[in-house]
């Protein structure tokens, strides 16, 4: 049996000590994810696919792929309140390359419902911006869907400010399970 590592993140330190608390005295930890925490995380971020009304089709061998690449494609941060995990924060490092920067994207962030609007996401947004730095990065990036007007006012709130589309994305399928995944999906839309 292969050992498992404690943290699922690179070992780089991030200033996660200090817990946030709100205005009703309720405190939030944020840490880097650890072995323990991968019941809770997948849970969670299958729940955010299925809020974007996508079906998630991460596992354990799949998250642990990911953060164990040679380049460091995930950085995971947890919450917890009172030993629980309550929330997340998915970062994922890009650059720009043009201007020989490091950036981090906040890719993912979830707060389990019945946590949100007491200062966790706060906390995990605060913690991603150290991360950043920490990382030597010269930005921190998030997107969000228009409709998400609750998550755009967070993040203005936060200090981000918001960027105009400037054109389109494209991706191309690189795997078969993928390609059938497109395949199905063009199928529905036409």
């Amino acid at each position: 049996m292969t050992a498992h590592p404690q943290a699922l993140t690179a070992p780089t330190p991030i200033n996660t000590t200090t817990p946030a608390t709100n205005k009703a005295g309720n405190s939030a930890t944020v840490r880097p994810a650890q072995w323990a925490d991968k019941t809770a995380l997948l849970d969670m971020i299958r729940a955010l696919a299925e809020h974007h009304g996508d079906a998630a089709t991460l596992d354990l061998p799949a998250l642990v792929h990911l953060l164990k690449a040679d380049m460091p494609w995930l950085r995971l941060l947890v919450a917890e309140r009172n030993g629980i995990v309550v929330g997340y924060a998915g970062l994922t490092g890009g650059m720009r390359l043009q201007f020989g920067q490091r950036v981090m994207d906040l890719h993912h962030l979830f707060v389990r419902p019945e946590h949100r609007g007491t200062g966790v996401g706060r906390a995990l947004i605060n913690a991603s911006i150290e991360a950043a730095r920490t990382h030597g990065c010269a930005r921190l990036t998030v997107g969000t869907s228009d409709s998400n007007t609750a998550a755009q006012s967070a993040y203005i709130a936060c200090g981000f400010t918001p960027l105009p589309m400037t054109g389109k994305r494209f991706n191309l399928a690189l795997d078969e399970a993928e390609t059938d995944v497109r395949t199905q999906v063009e199928a529905a839309v036409v």
